[in-house]
């Protein structure tokens, strides 16, 4: 196998998190290569909302912008996907899709999350500009609208008490599946008013990216400004479990306040950690988890005892 060389650290994952961290590495002069599959989670947004210093910029600018301060800085970057890992801290073995080897002392996870999205005619045609997933990211685009939101189960319940904080305007759209909400949560929706219909969906319609309407296998319809879902997520990567990382029910990892995965080596930051899925808190971690690969790679010498 060719061998592509020895790395201060490699970073798995070319997002807000993973390129961030790429850039800080190489700002703290680190040897650092970043691997990305160019498959963002966010690829179909129309834009990225609330980046300090930056007005909505499209998925695909903030990464470009991002990869060219990375690689200024002195970060190597390829679009490549990783199909191993072996080995461990400060002997790590990746193995490429075309079969090199590039060792890494550090490695740094940024593969983020994935959604399970609704298998509804339609749905594609409005996703990102009117249809979307993270309130977080676009609550406020649906700010005071009549919104549907699409899931079933204790957590759309929850999801909706969350939406609250932008519109009280909302609908559960089970499409089909038994609504299953606990008690609890049916007291909570019903004292803000939020219906559940537990009818089939057979299509959305509307036009220039906007969502019109709910088209139900009945014929009936139902109208609505924009809508969201929430149904399912999870890693972006097996890495992180194959490799040991301790993780909770939803694949998120556990880290230190360094970013140290319970995998010594194995650094994590972005959607795959604990927290908000905005993509500034990403790349902060991103920055916050180079620093604690830096700091583990200073030679005993340079310690004050």
């Amino acid at each position: 196998m060719p061998y592509g060389g020895m790395y201060d650290a490699i970073v798995i994952g070319g997002g807000p998190a993973g390129l961030a961290g790429g850039l800080w590495l190489a700002r703290y002069r680190r040897k650092v290569r970043i691997f990305d599959t160019e498959d963002p989670r966010n690829a179909v947004t129309w834009g990225v909302h609330g980046y300090l210093g930056l007005q909505d910029p499209p998925p695909a600018e903030l990464r470009r912008i991002g990869k060219l301060q990375a690689v200024d800085a002195g970060a190597e970057y390829e679009r490549c996907t990783v199909v191993s890992i072996t080995g461990g801290k400060d002997e790590w073995m990746l193995e490429t899709e075309d079969g090199r080897t590039f060792g890494a002392r550090r490695i740094l996870m940024a593969t983020g999350l994935r959604d399970i999205k609704p298998e509804i005619e339609g749905l594609d045609d409005f996703y990102g500009s009117s249809i979307w997933h993270c309130p977080d990211c676009d609550g406020l685009s649906a700010a005071d609208k009549n919104v549907g939101v699409i899931g079933w189960g204790r957590q759309i319940a929850a999801f909706c008490m969350y939406m609250l904080t932008w519109t009280d305007k909302l609908t559960i759209l089970t499409d089909g599946h038994p609504a299953e909400i606990e008690d609890a949560a049916k007291r909570a929706l019903e004292r803000w008013n939020i219906p559940v219909r537990e009818d089939v969906i057979e299509r959305l319609e509307g036009k220039d990216g906007i969502v019109e309407q709910v088209v139900f296998a009945d014929g009936s319809t139902q109208q609505f400004e924009a809508m969201f879902f929430h149904i399912a997520s999870g890693p972006g990567s097996t890495f992180p479990a194959d490799l040991g990382c301790q993780a909770d029910e939803d694949g998120i990892l556990e880290v230190d306040r360094d970013f140290e995965t319970t995998v010594p080596g194995l650094y994590a930051a972005g959607d795959i950690t604990p927290g908000s899925r905005l993509a500034m808190r990403a790349a902060a971690d991103g920055i916050r988890a180079a620093l604690g690969i830096h700091k583990s790679l200073i030679p005993d010498d340079r310690r004050l005892k």
